[in-house]
């Protein structure tokens, strides 16, 4: 399968208010080889929220996106989904 996780994806790429601590891109793409009888596969990937000096927008909720499909633009399964992760943080 062709994975793709797209962080703060409402967002403009240049504007995206959440990175990647590995290689600091708001986007992460792998395939994903996987044969019957194998053990699941497990990624952790660790993202941090850009200084607040860095971006104007702090209200809207933050959108991620996973996408799961058959390489090589293939008919058949396409898995997607979109996430929001809001928190409201006093000061």
């Amino acid at each position: 399968l062709n994975a793709e996780l797209q962080l703060d994806r409402l967002k403009p790429k240049l504007s995206r208010r959440v990175l990647l601590l590995q290689g600091h891109q708001s986007s992460w793409h792998e395939a994903l080889a996987l044969a019957p009888g194998t053990p699941p596969l497990c990624h952790n990937l660790t993202a941090y929220l850009r200084d607040e000096a860095d971006f104007k927008d702090k209200l809207s909720p933050v959108a991620l996106s996973l996408s799961l499909e058959l390489p090589g633009g293939a008919p058949g399964l396409v898995l997607y989904g979109d996430t929001l992760v809001q928190a409201q943080v006093g000061g």
